[in-house]
């Protein structure tokens, strides 16, 4: 990755999580306030996990890491044992990963092009192929755009949208039709979403379940770069 990319993505996450100085690389455990959101968030990179929580949580973070080690709190046990009640989901763990010009592999993309409105009623019938749960776990919906789609018979079978981050990193979002997956329509809009995004000089970002090994190997076999692992805990308002 392009030395650039790599010192945005840096600041990316030291500016989400808090911190006022660069992510630390020496083992042990951080806890950082974050005023970007009202959850909870673990983000571990090699021996290092840091939580950031908003202002109030702050000191009862602190005493809850008291005597653990980081393999102690990046887990989805401890936290639901720490949060208890005040959870409303937890997302994770994740795993974070990244590409730029020089790491992606750049194919056919098929039949995929960018979406529209007039595409709509596609969109939306893909999304409904899919499981709340995969739409939550996702964040998959209809709409979103920019947006870039791989056809068969003319069916919407995958999607691929980004969200643009700090003005640099597009946080890609991509869905497959529930009867046409494992059939390579994710990457064919996927392809088609980095030409896109390439073109507005963005970094890629793919975050999926760490469960998710489908999509971990597709991010992989298109040159993605795994950079962290990530937990996000939604709190009850």
């Amino acid at each position: 990755m392009k030395t650039n990319n790599a010192q945005k993505i840096e600041r990316f996450w030291a500016h989400d999580l808090g911190l006022d100085a660069d992510i630390p690389t020496v083992p042990g455990i951080v806890c950082a306030v974050q005023h970007n959101s009202s959850g909870v968030q673990l983000f571990r990179r090699g021996p290092t996990v840091i939580i950031a929580s908003p202002p109030g949580m702050t000191d009862f973070i602190r005493n809850a890491v008291q005597g653990r080690t980081p393999a102690d709190v990046f887990s989805v046990p401890w936290l639901q044992h720490v949060v208890g009640s005040q959870v409303e989901v937890i997302l994770g763990p994740a795993e974070l990963n990244y590409a730029d010009t020089t790491t992606f592999r750049v194919a056919d993309r098929g039949s995929a092009r960018p979406l529209s409105e007039a595409d709509s009623d596609a969109y939306r019938a893909l999304i409904s192929s899919l499981t709340e749960t995969e739409i939550l776990e996702s964040g998959a919906l209809a709409g979103k755009f920019p947006a870039f789609g791989a056809f068969c018979d003319n069916v919407l079978c995958a999607v691929a949208s980004y969200a643009v981050w700090q003005s640099s990193i597009a946080h890609i979002i991509v869905a497959t039709h529930s009867q046409y997956r494992r059939r390579g329509f994710a990457r064919a809009a996927v392809q088609a979403l980095a030409a896109d995004a390439f073109e507005r000089e963005l970094i890629l970002q793919w975050r999926a379940l760490a469960w998710n090994t489908n999509s971990l190997a597709l991010a992989a076999s298109l040159g993605f770069e795994h950079y962290a692992s990530t937990i996000y805990v939604r709190l009850k308002t």
